[in-house]
């Protein structure tokens, strides 16, 4: 599942950069399930402490905030930075599920 986070990411940056949904809506979906299924790796136990768990989490806010910036009809200068910042704190967040996943054996 993690291999197709680059070609998601270029997706939804180019988006961004063109300002076309066009893709954005899939790409932005299969962040979302990638982050839910890390998130149904970790027990309830888990939940305090885990890498996993804390990793996958901090990205709800993030992909909420690029959805409702993709779904503007025309964003500014400013709103594309930001929504660009991130756009790379889900990658380096992704990166860092990717390797918590490898490490205990996950999707």
């Amino acid at each position: 599942m993690f291999d197709q986070v680059p070609v998601a990411v270029e997706r939804l940056a180019l988006c961004l950069e063109t300002q076309r949904r066009i893709g954005a809506s899939h790409a932005l979906l299969h962040l979302r399930r990638l982050v839910a299924a890390c998130l149904r790796l970790t027990t309830v136990e888990e939940a305090g402490g885990g890498v996993l768990r804390r990793a996958a989490s901090s990205l709800a806010r993030p992909l909420k905030e690029l959805d409702d910036a993709l779904a503007a009809d025309r964003l500014e200068h400013a709103a594309i930075l930001t929504a660009t910042q991130q756009l790379a704190f889900i990658q380096l967040q992704l990166g860092r599920l990717a390797a918590s996943v490898v490490t205990e054996g996950g999707v």
